[in-house]
């Protein structure tokens, strides 16, 4: 790859990560919630699902992903469950942020709540279908050049992300007041709700 496709290609997905959608909204706040750290891992679930599609449709394998379609019907209705479920406790709670309420949930439980959020979403594969053909030819694709794309698009999600964590931080500051913070919980509470809804409807 020319260092002019490498920029547009960076650019266009730094565009994309950066554009609202159900995943910015669930790292926004669990980084408002639980920290930096807690959003940055939830993030790199969201990259790992991302980048699962992506491999796919570089590859075309396009037949892997019609088999596990069915799967994940499922996984996405039972993440889509608890995704609403994390909302409804958001909603619910009154009390103002404290550092000692910070990451209840492990960095696992982050990454795996971040993979069903972009891992149960085969249409994914569709639109890699149709942006990658903007940069590069997958009738031609080398092994060599994929694994660059990987990394580039990886990276390049991961630091866009990384700008969101860093807005829910500043985020969490709000809700060290009870009464902002009981606003805040319930804003929170009915996008993350939106973000359950929004994965099962995908």
């Amino acid at each position: 790859m020319n260092f002019t496709t490498t920029l547009g290609l960076t650019f266009a997905t730094l565009a994309f990560v950066l554009s609202p959608g159900p995943a910015n909204i669930a790292v926004l706040i669990t980084s408002a919630r639980d920290g930096f750290m807690a959003g940055f891992f939830l993030a790199i679930g969201e990259v790992i699902g991302a980048l699962i599609y992506l491999i796919i449709a570089m590859f075309s394998l396009a037949v892997l992903s019609s088999a596990i379609e069915p799967v994940m019907i499922y996984v996405k209705f039972g993440g889509a469950m608890y995704l609403v479920y994390l909302g409804y406790m958001q909603f619910i709670s009154n009390s103002a942020l404290k550092d000692e309420a910070r990451q209840r949930r492990s960095p696992l439980n982050q990454m795996l709540v971040g993979l069903l959020i972009n891992g149960s979403n085969p249409k994914l594969v569709l639109f890699y279908l149709s942006f990658l053909p903007l940069f590069i030819d997958l009738n031609t694709l080398t092994l060599p050049v994929g694994i660059q794309i990987v990394f580039i698009i990886g990276s390049t999600l991961l630091a866009g992300i990384s700008v969101v964590c860093g807005l829910g931080q500043q985020l969490s500051r709000l809700m060290r007041h009870t009464k902002m913070a009981q606003r805040v919980n319930r804003i929170s509470g009915v996008m993350m709700i939106g973000v359950g809804i929004s994965v099962a409807r995908s």
